[in-house]
């Protein structure tokens, strides 16, 4: 007798997960709006414009560079928008004033850290998107190791803090 079905535990295959955590991402692509109906929830048979970001794993040297997530926002971009918080993560923190208008050119390529969850379905999402740390956009200075060095005060040895 030969399977036929084979359940599986939702997801992507193995070898195109990512496990949960941290990573450094950067917007490799960004798709023109595209119109669709929603299909569940209170809004469900209304038409929405929605906007699909890619998300590359920017991490040389690890197991998962590369590994593209994908994300959607709708064109909302006030300040409560999932949009104007990529926004502000991909500006280094710094939320674009109203009135900015951005080109597809001036937001691709830049970088942000996104915590990776999986849904309920199995599939990797990234539930949150923030700014990098300025120690991680430019390059750190070379760490200088100081050892505490004993100083001698009235015949206990203390260090120099």
């Amino acid at each position: 007798m030969t399977d036929f079905i084979t359940v599986s535990a939702g997801g992507p295959p193995p070898d195109e997960d990512i496990a949960d955590g941290v990573y450094v991402f950067i917007l490799s692509a960004i798709a023109d709006p595209k119109t669709v109906t929603v299909r569940r929830g209170p809004k469900a048979g209304n038409d929405i414009d929605l906007i699909d970001w890619d998300f590359a794993v920017d991490q040389p040297g690890t197991p998962f560079d590369g590994r593209i997530l994908g994300e959607s926002t709708s064109t909302a971009s006030g300040p409560r928008s999932k949009m104007n918080a990529y926004l502000t993560a991909l500006f280094g923190g710094i939320t674009p004033p109203p009135g900015t208008k951005l080109r597809k050119e001036d937001i691709v390529g830049r970088r942000a850290l996104g915590t990776v969850t999986h849904d309920e379905g199995g599939w990797p999402r990234i539930s949150n998107l923030g700014a990098l740390p300025a120690t991680m956009t430019t390059p750190a200075p070379p760490a200088v190791m100081a050892t505490p060095a004993a100083i001698e005060t009235t015949g206990a040895k203390q260090l120099p803090f």
